[in-house]
């Protein structure tokens, strides 16, 4: 786990080295540029800064890389550069995508070009590795509204053990993502979760729905570990939102965790953070 909420940024930044491959997904990282009406300080400023470079060092070294979609916290038009020379994989930059995430496609495609990078459109592509494979799903909605356009799941697999990327799925909250992780039936399950965070504005609807998705995959599935983290993790409280999944997964032998705990780091939630911080000041 490179960055995420639990680490301090809004990211799903993460490297996989598979069959003797590295894979890095969703190399972005970005701040949350209003919340309770404040903006980032400079705690938030400086885990950015040292996140994105953590993120930008392992992405040289990268030999796979996967763009899900076009929200900066999940790629950086900056680093087109750094992609020389790796397998890219991006989003369709063309079909099921909104207005505003095509015209930062657009822009991404141009500096690519400018750099001499070849890129190839991740949906639906099967990837063979020497003794494993990677699955990308095809366009998935990014949460209960279409306004957001669409996104890609990613499975990486080697011999028996499956890791999977959800992206944006927002809970997962449609049938289309929970059918892809059903089917590649993952070990190790890294979802972003619903934005509890936003209450109603998200759909109170919603939220309930996407907790029985995961209760549905806990009981299919059963990976070993649910790493449930970007945003839920804006939440101080997603632990009680989620606590139906942690008394699930207790009797099936499931690991449910942050993006943080997975990696053995302090979970440090730093945009829900924001105004306690502020009014300790």
């Amino acid at each position: 786990m490179l960055a995420s909420e639990s680490l301090g940024v809004r990211s799903m930044a993460v490297e996989v080295e598979a069959c003797g491959t590295k894979i890095l997904i969703d190399p972005g990282a970005a701040l949350g540029p209003k919340r309770y009406g404040l903006p980032p300080d400079e705690i938030e400023i400086a885990r950015l800064a040292e996140l994105r470079e953590l993120i930008r060092k392992r992405l040289r070294t990268a030999e796979i890389v996967f763009i899900t979609h076009y929200h900066f916290d999940h790629y950086s038009p900056d680093w087109a550069g750094d992609l020389q020379g790796k397998l890219l994989f991006i989003k369709d930059p063309v079909r099921n995508i909104n207005r505003n995430q095509a015209r930062r496609a657009g822009e991404f495609i141009e500096r690519l070009i400018r750099a001499g990078v070849r890129w190839e459109v991740a949906e639906g592509r099967r990837i063979e590795l020497l003794g494993g494979e990677i699955v990308v799903s095809g366009p998935l909605w990014h949460g209960p509204e279409a306004r957001f356009g669409c996104v890609v799941s990613v499975a990486v697999r080697e011999g028996g053990t499956t890791f999977l990327h959800s992206s944006d799925v927002s809970g997962p909250v449609l049938e289309e993502a929970v059918d892809f992780i059903l089917t590649q039936r993952p070990d190790i399950l890294f979802v972003d979760g619903p934005s509890t965070y936003l209450g109603p504005r998200f759909g109170l609807k919603a939220l309930e729905v996407a907790r029985a998705n995961l209760l549905r995959i806990l009981r299919e599935v059963s990976p070993r570990n649910l790493i449930l983290d970007h945003h839920l993790l804006r939440d101080l409280y997603w632990r009680r939102w989620a606590e139906p999944l942690f008394e699930a997964a207790e009797g099936r032998g499931v690991q449910v965790v942050s993006g943080a705990e997975f990696s053995g780091k302090p979970e440090t939630l730093l945009e829900a953070e924001r105004k306690r911080r502020k009014l300790r000041k």
